[in-house]
């Protein structure tokens, strides 16, 4: 068994020592493993990308939703397996996984005992992504959430900084198309956020897309219309603090599909597992079993 564990530095939850100490216990006794630290996401995803022509059997990134990000860009296509150590503060590929973030121990176990599925990946404006993507406000959070904030609220900082996005947004008039569900849906009008799930937990506590997963060659898409502030506050508020399904909301439209192509004026940003990649037009489509992944 050839591992490669691809480790970020800067995770928030990050401790080299105790890191090496885990996979030293759990990934010894069953073939070992190597080490690649990694400075950037680009060398994260060469890193991988690279590991997979070499025939590895699995890459584990050990870092935040970013870190895994990067290493899904050099796994897409091949048959090397991507495991997850969630060491960040959004942890939505982690806890998809049932995994909390900094639980090196149960993770590194999973490495170790897991089995492999093979998985669907959505790709945005060329990019990527394992567990969501998101047009409009959500693109706008991510893009004004700081790293300072993140380090020093942790999980909190998502909370603030969607009270203070939403508070400064305006609605974007938007001609979206959802293609390749059961239904074809079109429509033109003033939204909030397109968010995509391609499994069931968008990030920390937010469960918008229950139904959603991995392998059904489908993306499941929430689409917020027009309404107050407080009444998207008090939505988004109910899902998180109660798991309140957000799918009844007249505010809310629930769709699956393969393909969505966005349109927006004035432009709107758009991220892929919770980095900013760009602004609308975007075309996002799945792409079937892209992946191998280590699961429960």
């Amino acid at each position: 068994m050839r591992r490669l564990v691809i480790y970020n530095p800067r995770a928030r939850h990050t401790h080299a020592v105790r890191l090496a100490r885990v996979a030293d216990a759990k990934l010894g006794p069953v073939g070992g493993y190597e080490v690649r630290v990694a400075g950037s996401p680009a060398e994260a995803t060469a890193l991988a990308r690279r590991a997979a022509q070499a025939g590895y059997d699995q890459v584990i990134a050990a870092g935040g939703d970013g870190t895994i990000n990067a290493v899904v860009q050099g796994l897409a296509g091949s048959d090397t397996a991507l495991g997850v150590v969630p060491l960040g503060t959004g942890n939505a590929a982690g806890a998809n996984l049932n995994l909390r973030a900094g639980d090196i121990p149960a993770a590194m176990d999973l490495m170790a005992r897991g089995q492999t599925a093979r998985v669907d990946l959505g790709l945005i404006g060329g990019r990527h992504f394992l567990t969501m993507a998101g047009v409009g406000l959500d693109g706008q959070v991510a893009h004004e959430l700081h790293e300072a904030w993140k380090r020093r609220l942790g999980k909190i900082a998502f909370i603030r900084q969607f009270f203070r996005s939403t508070l400064s947004y305006k609605l974007r008039h938007c001609h979206l198309e959802i293609t390749g569900g059961e239904e074809d849906l079109v429509l033109d009008e003033p939204l909030w956020a397109v968010l995509v799930c391609n499994l069931p937990i968008f990030t920390w506590r937010v469960r918008v897309a229950p139904e959603a997963a991995a392998d059904d060659g489908q993306l499941d898409f929430i689409i917020f219309h027009r309404c107050s502030i407080r009444q998207l506050i008090s939505l988004a508020g109910g899902n998180f603090l109660f798991g309140i399904d957000i799918s009844d909301s007249p505010f809310v439209t629930v769709a699956r599909g393969t393909r969505l192509q966005v349109n927006a004026e004035p432009p709107a940003l758009w991220q892929a597992d919770g980095d900013v990649g760009g602004q609308t037009p975007v075309s996002l489509e799945v792409v079937p079993a892209a992946l191998n992944l280590i699961v429960p």
